[in-house]
């Protein structure tokens, strides 16, 4: 009985660490950032990009650098150590997946194949 007490104690240890640290993960994507896309057929193209919690859900939204509309992010979604986001921009439906390179910036791929770079601005 007293290692059944034991296991249970450690399982739920482990559910509660999991939880939280999924909640950091986002938490750090909170905020405004500076998106550098590189190597568009346009060439480098710098996004205003921004994360915010709303009902315990993170949501994306992007602006056109051109236009400067801002438009909500279709999902967004933290999958452990990564962030998985789409959205619509010049008529596409494009996909990114980015993750934490230090407290200020972040790293990833557009489509998989085109390099991001995000830096937060205060």
């Amino acid at each position: 009985m007293k290692n059944l007490k034991s296991v249970l104690s450690l399982v739920v240890l482990m559910t509660a660490m999991s939880l939280a640290k999924a909640q950091t993960n986002q938490n750090f994507y909170v905020g405004n950032w500076e998106v550098l896309v590189k190597g568009t057929p346009q060439g480098d193209i710098k996004m205003p990009m921004s994360f915010e919690l709303k009902d315990d859900k993170l949501v994306g939204k992007i602006t056109n650098p051109e236009t400067k509309e801002v438009a909500t992010m279709t999902s967004v979604e933290v999958k452990g150590e990564e962030l998985h986001a789409a959205f619509s921009a010049g008529g596409y439906d494009l996909t990114m997946v980015i993750s934490k390179k230090d407290e200020e910036h972040f790293v990833g791929k557009l489509m998989d194949m085109i390099e991001v770079e995000g830096t937060r601005l205060k």
